[in-house]
């Protein structure tokens, strides 16, 4: 009588202190996670946002196009003229 007494106490203890943590435990650590994660984020996109820029300044980005470079060796390569 007295172990199934102790086993509920144990369990009705258990299930107290789940709810201890459920309840103050872990909002607050997903508070502290959350504006750890937010603060990255502002730092993130500080880094990124392009440099001010005094009005009437034009910048160009220019990427070269990639030209395709065939190998003869690796097939058959038609060398042709244009005909208007």
């Amino acid at each position: 009588m007295f172990k199934l007494l102790d086993t509920l106490i144990f369990i009705f203890l258990i299930l107290m202190i789940f709810r201890y943590i459920g309840r103050y435990v872990i909002p607050f650590l997903l508070k502290s996670w959350v504006s750890k994660k937010v603060s990255e984020m502002q730092q993130n996109q500080q880094s990124y946002q392009q440099p001010n820029k005094r009005e009437g300044e034009v910048t160009i980005e220019y990427q070269p196009e990639n030209k395709k470079h065939y190998n003869r060796d690796s097939g058959e390569y038609v060398d042709y003229e244009e005909v208007k």
